[in-house]
């Protein structure tokens, strides 16, 4: 007699954007730069500094985190987090001119981890005229992570089979 089980799993695909403001480059202190701003950074890290096991921080860097959303949000949180992320940009923009850009690049960094591959972000009119008013570049980081890898996405049918002979 054989025996069959047979599981299936559904897992909720989820695609995360996080969107914040980097200075990187020779820059000055994180109390300065905090001073000249307005505005304490999320994360500062120095050049030198040992970030990993492997890895030394090249540059110094100063990362004000802005927003963060995911597949779970809605519309309306997205929008809201966006619009504030203009307003602060907005607020900050005439302290940004203040810095040397020669030894500091500034940008707005846009980092999506997508777990389908459709779909996309928008960015709002208001975000766009504030970063370049702000004289930031935008950075975006797309990450697909499909189906195909060895361990379960979200979303993904699992089958597990066993079978069990007697």
């Amino acid at each position: 007699m054989i025996l069959i089980f047979q599981d299936v799993i559904e897992v909720d695909k989820v695609s995360t954007t996080q969107i914040s403001l980097r200075l990187g480059g020779d820059l000055p202190s994180s109390e300065e730069l905090t001073q000249t701003l307005g505005i304490k950074p999320t994360k500062f890290v120095r050049r030198g500094e040992r970030v990993s096991k492997k890895r030394v921080q090249p540059v110094d860097l100063w990362i004000l985190e802005l927003a963060e959303f995911d597949t779970d949000s809605t519309e309306e949180e997205r929008d809201s987090q966006m619009l504030q992320v203009a307003i602060t940009l907005q607020k900050i923009s005439s302290n940004l001119a203040i810095l040397d850009r020669t030894n500091c690049n500034a940008d707005l960094y846009i980092s999506t981890i997508r777990e389908e591959d459709q779909g996309g972000l928008t960015l709002p009119p208001e975000l766009v005229a504030a970063t370049a008013s702000a004289g930031l570049s935008i950075q975006i980081s797309i990450l697909v992570m499909l189906d195909d890898y060895l361990e379960p996405e979200p979303g993904s049918s699992l089958s597990t089979t066993m079978v069990v002979d007697s």
